[in-house]
């Protein structure tokens, strides 16, 4: 059964930590085991406090629902059906851009990655980015 290590969270917050800095960017990135625990954590200097727990939601809800945050947060429309759970309601998870899942080389889940610091567009940008070599 795989697991996801310090070592390869590390690698992982290290790469989102300079795709941030390429852009311009003060981010947070969390990294969380498949049972949502945190692995590894960073705040780069500057960034928003509020960005901490931001990036741990957005890397916990992509390990409960094992989708990338963004994929999960279709806009509302009225008249359509709606999904029934947010932040209130659940509490930890966050329906916006910046959280994706991890996987290992047979595509069993290993954990999730959550970046915040700019908008929901930015962030998943940031996360992908970080996890683009992994």
């Amino acid at each position: 059964m795989s697991e996801i290590t310090l070592t390869q969270a590390s690698r992982l917050i290290a790469a989102g930590t300079a795709a941030a800095e390429a852009e311009g960017m003060k981010a947070v990135f969390a990294v969380l085991d498949k049972g949502a625990n945190l692995v590894a954590f960073a705040r780069m200097d500057g960034a928003w406090l509020a960005s901490n727990e931001l990036a741990i939601a957005k890397a916990r809800t992509s390990v409960m629902f094992q989708a990338p945050t963004a994929a999960l947060a279709a806009p509302l429309e009225i008249g359509k059906p709606a999904l029934h759970f947010d932040h209130i309601h659940s509490p930890g998870l966050l329906l916006v851009g910046g959280g994706v899942p991890l996987y290992d080389s047979d595509g069993v889940l290993i954990g999730g990655l959550g970046a915040s610091g700019g908008s929901p567009d930015q962030d998943d940008a940031l996360a992908r980015a970080a996890t683009a070599t992994a």
